[in-house]
């Protein structure tokens, strides 16, 4: 087939959830069909097209656009759409799609995210039901994890984040009900995501295709561990992973440290907002920021905290670390998509007291560690690997054309 992979950022470096996804989608893709790529990106780095065209058959780079805190203020009181309908939005972007459409025939359009919607729609002038069948790749429920920011926000009386999210999880749930419905294919990364989007629209079934990892990359680590080394990794000006390492530090961290004053807890990942460099200043705690390659954290850590409170998928650091072999402690919604057992793949806690107990028995037990990294290894061999998930693409794609030509 003749696919146009339409991406919010070119997928190398592949440093982050999104990319991550993207990267491997597109190798696959390219190794079974004949793939263009439009992403945002430096058109003048010709390292990253060479290494992307070394997949595909051609990439086109569009420089991203730059969206200033008052043109969202204004869009969000000016406007009913959703502040991500804008977010990437692009008139350069939207020529070379248009440019792309006048002079090729593509089977399949597949846009990765839900925020590149609008750029799609407005390159194909709106039309429907003729032309490349479109799949819309929902990286999350974006209404869902709103209303999950606006719960938590609310909760914690933090009424500026709480409004914003309640205004966007309503427009949202409006937008993303009229792209589900535009759309002739839905992707979804969990059932719980895919259940969020089918409340929408009745009539849609998404296709699951979660998030996967490597496990010939992220092999089983080879050093001994201290039971002092606890890891978040994460893209650290995402609201979700904020949340996330603040609540922990605050309420989690110092529980632990009464038991375990010996212990270390790093956190590692791209574009540490303000926030979250100032929890460097809490005893114990190290921010590290962007890291070349987040494997030797995994081998040097002897536990992986995933303290989610709000979001939505599957989370690419709970297969990456389940992949090494490194145990897990998480809220129920950290291992959200993932079919693990608490208590054998990983140790489930939502309070901040039992999160610190579980976190203090993990350190405490090399042998617990030892078990629950093996049963987590088993686990995304079985049903996370990308060798396992990628063909299911392929039977999506199939379907729609059967479909369409129906």
């Amino acid at each position: 087939m003749r696919l146009l992979m339409l991406m919010p950022r070119a997928p190398y470096p592949a440093d982050h959830g999104a990319a991550l996804r993207n990267f491997y989608l597109m190798k696959w893709l390219g190794s079974h069909h004949d793939v263009s790529v439009v992403a945002y990106g430096d058109p003048g780095n010709y390292k990253v097209k060479q290494v992307l065209e070394g997949y595909v058959r051609d990439v086109h780079l569009v420089p991203p656009p730059r969206r200033s805190m008052i043109q969202r203020l204004t869009g969000m009181v000016t406007s009913r759409e959703p502040d991500l309908a804008k977010r990437l939005w692009s008139q350069p972007y939207v020529d070379v799609l248009r440019s792309l459409l006048a002079r090729q025939m593509f089977d399949v359009v597949q846009i990765e995210g839900l925020e590149m919607f609008r750029l799609w729609t407005t390159a194909s002038d709106g039309r429907q039901g003729t032309g490349p069948i479109i799949v819309l790749d929902e990286h999350n429920a974006e209404y869902a994890l709103q209303e999950s920011a606006r719960r938590i926000s609310l909760g914690q009386g933090k009424w500026g984040p709480a409004l914003y999210s309640l205004i966007q999880a309503r427009r949202l749930r409006r937008y993303e009900r009229e792209a589900c419905r535009i759309a002739d294919g839905v992707v979804a990364v969990s059932k719980d995501d895919a259940a969020a989007l089918a409340a929408l629209c009745p009539t849609l079934n998404p296709a699951i295709i979660p998030n996967g990892v490597d496990t010939t990359l992220y092999q089983r680590r080879r050093c001994e561990t201290t039971g002092q080394r606890v890891l978040f990794i994460g893209k650290m000006d995402y609201r979700p992973n904020v949340d996330a390492v603040e609540w922990f530090c605050r309420a989690v961290w110092p529980l632990v440290r009464q038991e375990r004053p010996d212990a270390r807890f790093r956190i590692v990942g791209r574009d540490p907002t303000a926030r979250v460099q100032a929890l460097g200043q809490i005893p114990g705690v190290e921010v590290m920021g962007e890291v070349s390659d987040e494997r030797p954290e995994f081998e040097q850590a002897d536990l992986l905290v995933v303290p989610m409170r709000m979001g939505s998928g599957v989370r690419l650091k709970v297969l990456q670390s389940m992949a090494m072999a490194v145990p897990l402690v998480s809220t129920s919604l950290g291992m959200s998509g993932v079919p693990a057992r608490p208590g054998v793949e990983y140790v489930r806690a939502d309070a901040a007291p039992d999160f610190a107990r579980g976190v203090v028995q993990v350190l405490g037990d090399s042998r617990l560690r030892g078990l629950l990294g093996e049963a987590g290894r088993r686990l995304v061999c079985q049903e996370f690997d990308w060798r396992v998930i990628m063909p299911r693409l392929d039977i999506l794609y199939n379907t729609l054309v059967e479909a369409r030509e129906a």
